[in-house]
């Protein structure tokens, strides 16, 4: 039986906010965290204030997310969802400066199939802009021709020049797509994704004008 692949939870520009805010306002105590592991993966903490404050901040949280998620977050991790959620607060504290809460979260839940998606610009006009393609470009089209060679080696083994010819043709065209060819991006600097024909932008859920 296929198993089915779980569904793309959308995070909105108010809820980023409202949990934005909450780290904001909770950082000072989240900051001062100590706590360790205990066998059973459960935490434990030196202090009730960061304590309260990852619950806080947890609470915060599940005003988004829903409860099917929460609980599946929690069975797949073996951990349940309180504690799972104290094991991201603690991932992500380390590199907070790198890093943020929300995108933490994301990876987090990536790693037991469960998928989020930061939409900070949904509803909202971005910009686009044209790149052209770089180094990739030659390197897809030297990776596809060496297919190519090897499968015309099998259909034609005794002619190792057509071979060669083949794989020369995909890196030309690889290196002229590079030189004339263009793609869309996202113009957020903080997303710059692909957008190509989409009426979406996939990453940050902006609407390209």
């Amino acid at each position: 039986m296929m198993q089915q692949s779980s569904p793309m939870i959308t995070i909105g520009p108010r809820a980023i906010q409202a949990i934005g805010d909450a780290v904001e306002l909770l950082l000072p105590w989240l900051s001062q965290s100590r706590f360790r592991i205990l066998p059973n993966g459960n935490l434990e903490f030196d202090d009730a204030e960061p304590a309260e404050a990852v619950g806080l901040l947890r609470q915060a949280v599940e005003v988004v997310l829903p409860e099917e998620v929460r609980e599946r977050l929690g069975h797949k991790s073996g951990l349940g969802w309180r504690v799972f959620f104290g094991h991201v607060v603690g991932w992500w504290l380390p590199q907070r400066r790198h890093l943020g809460f929300l995108r933490a979260l994301v990876d987090r839940a990536a790693l037991h199939d469960i998928k989020l998606q930061l939409h900070w610009n949904a509803d909202r006009s971005i910009p686009v802009d044209k790149r052209r393609p770089g180094l990739e470009a030659l390197g897809a089209g030297a990776v596809i021709g060496v297919v190519a060679g090897l499968i015309t080696t099998r259909l034609f083994p005794r002619d190792s020049a057509l071979a060669l010819l083949v794989f020369a043709a995909f890196v030309v065209a690889g290196r002229v797509y590079q030189r004339v060819g263009w793609r869309r991006v996202c113009g957020d600097p903080l997303c710059r994704a692909p957008i190509g024909r989409a009426k979406v932008c996939p990453s940050c859920g902006g609407t390209p004008t």
